[in-house]
């Protein structure tokens, strides 16, 4: 699966910059890290972290979207209390337009009149969570408990070229086509999030090299 941040929310990205009026962007993005974060607290008790009634559609209506709806407001309440970062570099200026990105959004959407947006947004980014996971995990959890997972992919898919050693996993991390998948797939999604804020720290730096 793409990495729960920022992939996700970079794959999502092109929704809310192509019609920003019609999404919460705090809510597409929670919505986004939900089915990961309702396995990744679930597998701290279970013993063992993967797909599981996180990335179900019971799971997110259970679980998912009421977790996400009160980290949706963690999230904003914290937002509000952050202040820039004073360093110079890229990772700042990033960080600093992406919260102040966040701030305006939700001056803007405090209205009764829009928080039905919140719903909406995080229900659109778990379920492009789930898509996007289909394709580079290649097994079906939507249907969990009632049908486990299965693959639904050709054989070759699953296939195994090497396997990668990590201290939680003495078996070892199974790299194949489906982690190329993943690992694509987390690229992009970490570029689609920054290609604005790298487009406009060029543009900036291009303007004081040339005054």
């Amino acid at each position: 699966m793409p990495m729960t941040f920022p992939s996700h929310q970079g794959l999502i990205a092109p929704l809310w910059r192509r019609w920003p009026d019609r999404f919460n962007i705090t809510a597409l993005c929670v919505g986004a890290a939900m089915p990961d974060i309702v396995d990744g607290v679930i597998g701290i008790f279970r013993g063992h972290f993967g797909q599981g009634i996180g990335h179900s559609f019971l799971g997110l209506a259970v679980l998912g979207i009421p977790m996400g709806f009160a980290l949706h407001t963690l999230v904003c309440r914290t937002v509000f209390r952050l202040t820039p970062l004073q360093n110079k570099g890229f990772l700042a200026y990033a960080w600093n337009l992406g919260v102040s990105t966040l701030v305006e959004e939700e001056k803007k959407n405090r209205h009764d009149s829009r928080r039905y947006l919140i719903i909406i947004s995080l229900i659109l980014g778990a379920f492009s969570h789930l898509i996007f996971d289909l394709v580079s995990h290649g097994h079906f959890p939507w249907l969990i408990p009632w049908i486990p997972k299965i693959p639904i992919f050709p054989d070759w898919w699953y296939e195994t070229w090497l396997r990668i050693w990590l201290p939680w996993k003495p078996a070892g991390r199974k790299i194949g086509p489906h982690a190329a998948v993943w690992v694509a797939l987390s690229i992009v999604g970490i570029w689609m999030l920054l290609c604005p804020a790298v487009r406009s720290w060029r543009k900036g730096s291009r303007s004081l090299s040339e005054t």
